[in-house]
């Protein structure tokens, strides 16, 4: 038997059954515990409405007293309802009495005619008897037995009539009483119809009253169960709207933490800046002749070329000051800051940069709020695109910036400064009124990955900010690409010609006038300059035997370079052929860095850009061309720069 109970296709089908008990019991347990997730926030919003429902009630508990007391009122109506009903049933059973008595009069003149009816009778028997008796009068002489008869007949008569009159009499009497009375009771009756229609008066009246109480009941009621309805609705709005109101509050003061360090103001608001009175030309004689005064040596052909490099921003948007340590790189910004009253910011660059948070700041998780640097405070300070604040205060004016990246090569430049710099390079043609536009050359600081997009911010860098990099030539400093020379004007600042005493750095401070701010306004004008038609033809034609010339070794320049050597030459506020030498050392000879001498073409672009320097007569641009020709023939070339 056990064998039989135990044989393979019983043990498949016993282990098939449990197994199907044991996925039902499973799916029964994970439906139950789905059910219990999805039932939990209901019964938290029940534990709620509950909440709500006891309010509701306190409500409803005040709505019924004052229903209470609308129907004792309608109590004090029905009383006077039942008065008015008592009044109608006292009417009724009068009525009824007076009703009997008409009818007993009724019957008195029935009975009134009747015995007129039969006096009549009587009176045409009397009658048709008197003319009997005239006729019989002849009779009666003949005949005294029958005037005897006769006579005592009409005394029967007489006596009879006597009686009947009598009868009448007294009958008229009661009738005359019969018919005061019924005066009497008309009058009664005339009194009682105007008491019942003054008590229907007063019953329409009431009954008037009592649908103005039921109907003004009903739309109490009415308006009570509106004002529940309303109440209900209201409070569910106004849970909606305190929870929206606490939710935009933790999200107005989240996100007020969230920025409060970026929001943190780096320089005093100017909103009434006054533009400075005084023209390109004499403002850049009385810079030369104050740093003169006060000890600082820089060649003017390097005031000149830092000026113009900054008006390039649109097209060449950084200007890099390159040369070995303690030629005053860092010091010329600073002096040119102070004279034109820009707001100054120097940004000390470390070798560990390595990204662009390095220089606008990052999302610190743990805290939940963004660590701003400087430079990200001063580009949101005057961003009047984006910064609500900016925008009332900078509508009209805004001052300019000047940020100083100092050793910006101690690390990657392309690392940390690339994406600014082509956001920046994106600003040339674009009108940043635009959002759609603007927004391609905005920044996007970091934030809260999963943060909306209200909570988020973006900057538009305006040409308000100018940048400056310097470099040191030593061994611990980054060479710079293609891509960063290209979109700058790199200025070297060569071993001084004599050494100078320790200027006078605070008297120049105090020399330049705290009323006098440069504005982008200004800014603006004095980069309308603009070539003559024969410069223009002469810078073109220079301009294509150069990019010829390259192109014999591989390595022309394109649309941007052309642009950006263009815009740097309208831009000069000296000679046109100062302005062109400065981009022959900038943009063009560059590009020969790192030529071997042994290329096939070196010799030939060597001789044309010689030739073409040559037509500039800039003899230190010419003789640090022949240096550096000189030195290639050994190895490769070289470019060192200028040394002025």
């Amino acid at each position: 038997m056990l064998s039989e109970l135990f044989t393979p296709t019983n043990l498949y089908i016993g282990g098939t059954a449990l197994v199907t008990v044991l996925l039902i019991i499973f799916l029964l347990s994970a439906y139950y515990y789905w059910r219990a997730k999805e039932i939990a926030p209901f019964l938290a919003r029940l534990d709620d409405l509950q909440h709500k429902i006891a309010d509701a009630q306190n409500t409803l508990e005040e709505t019924k007293k004052e229903q209470q007391n609308k129907l004792n009122d309608l109590a004090k109506a029905d009383r006077l309802i039942a008065d008015g009903n008592a009044a109608k049933e006292w009417l009724e059973q009068h009525r009824t009495e007076v009703e009997t008595l008409q009818l007993a009069i009724d019957r008195q003149k029935t009975k009134l005619d009747e015995a007129s009816e039969k006096f009549q009778k009587r009176e045409e028997e009397l009658s048709n008897l008197t003319q009997l008796v005239a006729d019989k009068h002849g009779e009666l002489k003949r005949t005294e037995e029958q005037k005897i008869v006769l006579d005592v007949y009409v005394s029967e008569i007489k006596e009879r009539i006597k009686f009947l009159s009598a009868s009448i009499k007294q009958k008229t009497k009661k009738e005359q009483d019969l018919t005061a009375s019924i005066d009497q009771l008309r009058n009664d009756e005339n009194e009682l119809d105007a008491r019942v229609k003054d008590l229907n008066v007063q019953t329409q009246r009431l009954i008037q009253l009592v649908q103005e109480k039921k109907a003004e009941l009903n739309r109490l009621n009415e308006k009570i169960d509106n004002s529940q309805n309303q109440l209900a609705k209201v409070k569910g709005e106004a849970v909606v709207a305190q929870t929206t109101i606490s939710q935009l509050a933790a999200t107005q003061n989240a996100n007020k933490e969230l920025w409060k360090d970026l929001d943190r103001k780096l320089f005093a608001d100017a909103p009434d800046l006054q533009p400075i009175n005084q023209n390109e030309a004499s403002w850049l004689e009385s810079f030369s002749s104050t740093l003169e005064e006060h000890g600082f040596i820089f060649h003017e052909r390097i005031i000149y070329a830092f000026h113009t490099g900054l008006k390039c921003e649109e097209i060449s948007p950084l200007v890099v000051l390159s040369g070995i340590s303690g030629t005053g790189k860092s010091l010329l910004p600073e002096l040119y800051s102070a004279s034109l009253g820009m707001n100054f910011l120097p940004v000390a660059v470390q070798p560990r940069w390595d990204s662009p948070q390095d220089m606008f700041g990052f999302y610190n998780y743990m805290e939940g709020r963004y660590k701003a640097t400087e430079l990200s405070r001063l580009l949101w300070q005057f961003d009047k695109y984006n910064n609500e604040e900016a925008k009332q205060f900078y509508q009209n004016n805004i001052p300019l910036n000047l940020v100083l990246l100092d050793e910006m090569n101690l690390a990657r430049v392309e690392y940390y400064f690339s994406d600014l710099l082509s956001k920046l390079e994106i600003r040339h043609g674009l009108d940043p009124a635009e959002e759609e536009h603007r927004k391609k050359a905005e920044i996007e600081v970091e934030c809260n990955a999963s943060a909306d997009t209200k909570q988020t911010r973006r900057i538009f860098v305006g040409l308000n900010t100018l940048f400056i990099g310097t470099m040191n030539e030593d061994e611990s400093t980054q060479t710079l690409s293609d891509k960063v020379l290209d979109r700058s004007n790199v200025i070297r600042f060569g071993q001084p010609k004599e050494l100078a005493k320790v200027p006078n750095k605070k008297g120049f401070f105090q020399s330049c006038k705290k009323e006098d701010r440069i504005t982008l306004n200004n800014w603006t004008q004095w980069c309308s300059n603009e070539l003559s038609y024969q410069n223009k033809t002469t810078l073109n034609e220079m301009l294509k035997a150069v990019n010829r010339a390259l192109a014999k070794i591989e390595r022309p320049f394109g649309h941007r370079v052309s642009q950006a050597i263009e815009r740097y030459v309208t831009y000069y506020p000296g000679k046109f052929n100062d302005g062109l030498s400065d981009q022959i050392e900038m943009k063009i000879l560059p590009k020969l860095n790192g030529l071997d001498s042994q290329h096939p073409g070196f010799e030939g672009v060597i001789n044309d850009i010689k030739a073409i320097i040559a037509g500039l007569k800039d003899d230190e641009l010419c003789s640090a061309f022949e240096q550096s020709s000189e030195t290639a023939k050994e190895s490769f070339f070289r470019w060192g720069g200028v040394p002025r």
